[in-house]
């Protein structure tokens, strides 16, 4: 499927990844909407550059982590050392959690830490705020990886919140779809995965339109309605997308509440 800023998002992602060790490691923030795609395209991510046989070795090229919903220094080592797949005991002190999370990121040697949801930040106070980014900046120079962050539109607001951490992150926003022959690219690109014949005359402009006012836009709306309408063509036996596909699951689509935040 064609997906200029995914494909510009990866590409980033790539130019990062083998970036030689120095003291001061390039970092980047993933952000949009949410179901804008981010997580999507962080697994892809790691799925092409995670080799089976590197992670036997105990190896990992990308780690990747959730920043946790209680956003606190020693839950966010802790969920590191989860997802190397190792167990975390409740007793550990905040030191023992950082030192074993360091021990196991030098023996995977990974290039690049991933922490995904980071506007969890903002339901924490300003100071464990401020301790959370010091310890991703620390990993950061610890390690000498880039790091990756991604989550909603808030994650700018967490990013600004510590100068030190600002200057050294670059950002790429996934936004919304507009009208667009990109927009249409990508539908008929999904569509042409789907066991329906594709019908690119029935994908004009007024097709769009409605497409973009039941899902305003956001990747993985507009892709769960094009797999509802493609079930329904199915279902139809016409086999073909159109508008009536359409409008037949725009009338039976979930409201969802406030789309735009």
């Amino acid at each position: 499927m064609g997906y200029p800023v995914g494909d510009a998002g990866l590409l980033r992602l790539g130019e990062l990844f083998p970036t030689p060790a120095r003291v001061r490691m390039p970092c980047l923030l993933l952000y949009g909407v949410s179901g804008a795609g981010k997580s999507m395209l962080l697994e892809k991510f790691q799925r092409d550059n995670n080799a089976l046989c590197e992670r036997r070795s105990g190896r990992r090229p990308i780690v990747t982590a959730q920043m946790p919903p209680v956003p606190l220094v020693r839950s966010l080592y802790g969920e590191i050392i989860r997802s190397l797949d190792a167990a975390v005991s409740p007793t550990m002190r905040l030191h023992e959690l950082e030192c074993t999370a360091i021990a196991m990121l030098r023996h995977a040697a990974p290039r690049m830490l991933v922490i995904d949801e980071i506007q969890h930040l903002l339901c924490c106070t300003t100071r464990d705020q401020r301790a959370a980014l010091n310890a991703i900046k620390f990993l950061a120079n610890q390690l000498r990886i880039s790091i990756v962050v991604a989550g909603t539109h808030e994650s700018l607001h967490v990013m600004r919140f510590d100068p030190q951490i600002a200057s050294r992150i670059e950002q790429i926003e996934l936004p919304i779809w507009n009208e667009s022959d990109d927009l249409r690219r990508f539908i008929a690109g999904y569509l042409g995965l789907l066991p329906v014949r594709r019908a690119p005359a029935a994908i004009n402009k007024q097709f769009v339109e409605y497409l973009l006012e039941l899902t305003d836009g956001v990747t993985g709306r507009v892709i769960d309605v094009l797999r509802r309408a493609a079930g329904q063509a199915i279902a139809d036996r016409t086999r073909r997308v159109g508008l009536d596909q359409l409008q037949y699951v725009g009338a039976r689509l979930p409201t969802i509440i406030g789309q735009r935040t």
